[in-house]
């Protein structure tokens, strides 16, 4: 599996709030990775058009919230920002969803509240696809599935803490 320095930092900054997430595992949320020398299969941006809307729920101990924009010139822009479980401001992250050499990867900037980017400028943290189903995309360690009608879960691995959880309702 990669190891994702910027998710470790997290980890690392926020351990306590991370464990206490990870008690509510939910089964149902399987996390894949890519094998070594394995590719990610064809997809396109269209595949994930059921993440269209604005998210609201728990994570990491706080609130958490994803807005995802539909398709655009073979992109979904996604916004994503988290509390600590007193309101304060965690982080933000700017992310997209990208077609690229006929397969789909996840490429996520992480801010401080104070928009101080974790990442070096031109730097991102990339998921490669790993499989897309009609209600559930996997990234190389970090899965997005309906699990109801309005109900989204989100699953990562991080190095180190294991895996943390978030569990949303659509707003709009």
């Amino acid at each position: 599996m990669r190891i994702f320095l910027t998710l470790i930092a997290a980890a690392l900054m926020f351990g306590p709030l991370a464990q206490a997430a990870e008690t509510n595992v939910d089964a149902n949320v399987e996390i894949k990775t890519l094998g070594d020398g394995q590719s990610s299969p064809p997809a396109q941006i269209g595949d994930l058009s059921w993440l269209i809307g604005h998210w609201k729920g728990a994570g990491l101990g706080g609130k958490s919230e994803e807005i995802v924009s539909p398709p655009l010139d073979g992109q979904m822009m996604g916004m994503f920002r988290q509390t600590k479980p007193d309101g304060t401001l965690m982080f933000y992250e700017f992310y997209l969803f990208a077609e690229i050499d006929d397969t789909l990867v996840l490429k996520i900037k992480h801010f401080n509240p104070d928009l101080k980017g974790w990442e070096e400028k031109d730097d991102y943290v990339s998921f490669p696809l790993v499989a897309a189903e009609e209600n559930a995309v996997y990234f190389d360690g970090l899965t997005f599935k309906m699990t109801g009608p309005d109900e989204l879960r989100a699953a990562v691995i991080v190095d180190g803490q294991g895996r943390l959880e978030f569990a949303y309702r659509k707003t709009d």
